[in-house]
């Protein structure tokens, strides 16, 4: 190193000594104070660190510039790392976290905020309490609270719409929620009964009972046995009948509470729970490329899935899917076919016919309202829909308003593009843009005001899991036609939104009323006739459903083979004539929500004859172990538990004796087979009773 080197490495030396020590002198001390666990959980986020964050540090570390990849805006982002520290927020763990660090001037770099007053020993007690509280982001509720205290109109300004309406972060997404919820005026309260309950769902039946003064009311039908409700309950949450094993302790088991423990633990399976969700949101949504067909609407299922283990809010999911300034937006692609690029998604709107289908497809299923009749002229059969009145809510789908085309022929008229349903204090400027538009829709569509969205999902559930939904049909929600109870449908969906639209909440208080648990009685069971719709229904049994193709087949594999590898059904890519049979479509190019429940011979003649069902059977390790059972009673009765998930009848093992005894000794398989086969094809099996 010759001289001129030196003396420019020691000016270097020199420089970043006296920035150090400049640094050093520059930092101040603030004093830090024992932290109160009790005080420390009334901070509040909103109330108490927000306005420090925001006055202190939103200069430098907005979302909009955040120097050092540090971003303030929110709680989610203030958990996350900078560039050049460890998460900024620890929750618990105040002195380790980033941003006390440099506000003590402890880091190593300036005392934040760089070159301003350092923040007070209060500001600093507060942030660090919060912390140590456990960093909770009370966005939501604070908000909503805060305008209810004062008894203000809620979005009533333009800014509170501009922040709320217009926006999509974490906090803003669910304080929109909140805030818009306080303007729903609360439901009718469930009425006080003399009837046996087990929660509110059943004083809303039970009152109909008693006000039509039924014999239901006098003396209430029974609920089911244990038996009945394992394996209901596990068809209806997991898709597949439980283990002989399992069905033997749950009936055993004289534990109290235990069927709101299975439930609970049935729920905790997040897998299975949302591997039986998912094949009815593929044909909900049209997802393609697991069964076959153009592929036009996309493979949503990976989404679906994700969405359901996650338990996603299901607004938060909706709102992904038709949004696509969602952070979790899953975006269109494009595709060729017959030689066209084709846009693919849920959301099509590169055609006029395709918007207008998006928007029916859209309306079916997410507001339960059957439009598209109204796409091409006005609703024969229902004046609520105009032509006008769906083009309007059609132009949301797209970047322009739409013409007026009746029966294909041109009107010049275009119509101006409006939500359907007016909201209170909701925004009525359409945006520009295409995005901004369906921002716009997506937003409105979940709004808590909307009169349809909670309750259209509210009651999928409700025909999901007792057969029949509060209104019908399901896809037809209608002014002129009343749900069978109007008080408890708008109660369902006010708990459900209360309980941030998630979806396991309202399962679970589903599953766990008196009225999930009803015995099937035939001679109870409701029905809805279209000729005579406003025939009441008053839920005195649940209504018998027939098992899903996924979950007959899943349940053949779960019963006949001991070790199976748990690969469901819903995840193949091919079509045979056994699910086609079983109602799985064969193709998902069009929008569904339910699938055909008749019965035909063909169905018959694949069950009792068909090669794919015989392998399912015969292949199984069930018939080896049972063939080697000595007592051929017990044989018989774990047949029971393993296929139907109950011990046999008196009747039952007379009848097994005999068939045996006709039965060929050889080969050992054949009589249990034949005896198995009889069972998984039986009425009995194929039903969720």
């Amino acid at each position: 190193m010759n001289k001129l080197q030196k003396i420019s490495a020691a000016l270097c030396l020199f420089a970043s000594l006296a920035a150090f020590a400049a640094d050093s002198k520059s930092k101040v001390e603030i004093k830090i104070r024992p932290i109160d666990p009790k005080e420390a959980a009334k901070v509040s986020y909103s109330r108490d660190i927000k306005p420090i964050l925001a006055n202190d540090c939103d200069e430098c570390h907005s979302s909009d510039d955040h120097k050092s990849d540090f971003d303030i805006s929110s709680v989610a982002t203030l958990k996350k790392h900078g560039k050049k520290a460890g998460p900024g927020v620890i929750p618990g763990k105040p002195d380790d976290s980033a941003i006390v660090k440099y506000i003590r001037g402890l880091a190593n770099g300036p005392q934040m905020p760089k070159g301003e007053t350092p923040l007070s020993e209060q500001e600093l007690h507060l942030i660090r309490s919060w912390i140590a509280a456990g960093a909770v982001d009370d966005s939501a509720t604070f908000v909503a609270a805060a305008a209810v205290r004062k008894k203000q109109p809620i979005n009533a300004s333009a800014d509170l719409i501009n922040a709320f309406i217009f926006g999509n972060s974490d906090d803003q997404f669910a304080a929109r929620r909140a805030i818009r919820l306080s303007l729903v005026p609360p439901p009718p309260a469930p009425p006080k009964v003399s009837g046996p309950v087990f929660n509110d769902i059943d004083r809303f039946i039970v009152a109909k009972w008693e006000a039509a003064k039924l014999p239901a009311a006098r003396t209430a039908p029974a609920v089911c046995d244990d038996e009945t409700f394992i394996r209901r309950v596990y068809l209806d949450l997991v898709g597949v009948i439980p283990a002989a094993e399992s069905s033997r302790d749950f009936v055993a088991d004289k534990t109290p509470g235990k069927r709101a423990k299975l439930v609970d633990a049935l729920l905790s399976r997040n897998e299975a729970y949302a591997a039986e969700w998912t094949p009815f949101w593929q044909e909900a949504l049209a997802s393609e490329s697991t069964v076959g067909g153009v592929a036009t609407h996309g493979d949503y299922t990976d989404f679906i899935y994700q969405s359901f283990l996650q338990n996603k809010p299901y607004d938060l999911m909706v709102a992904e899917l038709l949004d696509p300034t969602m952070p979790g937006h899953k975006k269109s692609s494009r595709a060729n076919a017959n030689g066209k690029s084709n846009l693919i998604g849920f959301v099509r709107n590169e055609t006029y016919q395709d918007t207008i289908q998006t928007a029916a497809n859209t309306a079916q299923v997410f507001l339960g309202t059957g439009m598209k009749c109204a796409s091409c002229h006005s609703h024969f059969l229902n004046k609520e829909w105009p032509q006008k009145r769906f083009t309007a809510f059609a132009g949301l789908f797209g970047s322009n308003d739409l013409e007026l085309i009746r029966c294909e022929k041109k009107s010049g008229v275009f119509i101006p593009s409006a939500f359907p349903f007016d909201l209170p204090d909701a925004p009525t400027i359409v945006p520009k843009g295409v995005q901004e538009r369906l921002h716009y829709m997506t937003t409105l569509l979940i709004d808590p005001a909307n009169p349809r969205f909670a309750k259209t999902i509210v009651n999928r559930l409700w025909k999901r899991y007792l057969g029949l939904g509060l209104f019908e049909p399901v896809d037809d929600f209608r002014l002129d036609r009343p749900a069978s109870h109007p008080e408890l449908l708008a109660w369902l969906a006010d708990d459900f939104l209360r309980h941030n639209c998630d979806l396991k909440h309202t399962i679970r208080l589903i599953l766990n009323s008196r009225t999930y648990q009803l015995r099937y009685n035939p001679a109870l069971e409701d029905n809805f006739n279209v000729q005579k719709p406003d025939e009441p229904r008053y839920v005195r049994s649940p209504s018998l459903r027939r098992l899903t193709a996924e979950q007959f087949i899943d349940s053949i594999h779960q019963a006949a083979a001991k070790k199976w590898d748990g690969k469901r059904l819903y995840r193949t890519t091919t079509a045979t004539a056994l699910t086609r049979d079983l109602g799985r479509p064969a193709a998902r190019n069009e929008i569904s929500t339910g699938r055909a429940e008749d019965v035909a011979v063909v169905q018959s003649l694949e069950l009792l004859n068909g090669d794919e069902l015989h392998h399912f059977v015969y292949d199984g390790e069930i018939l080896d172990q049972l063939a080697s059972q000595a007592d051929v009673h017990k044989a018989i009765d774990e047949l029971y538990w393993t296929v139907l998930n109950r011990p046999a009848t008196a009747r039952e093992l007379k009848l097994g004796m005999a068939y045996l005894k006709k039965s060929q000794p050889a080969p050992v398989k054949e009589p249990w087979g034949d005896m198995l086969w009889a069972l998984v094809v039986s009425p009995e099996f194929q039903y969720i009773r």
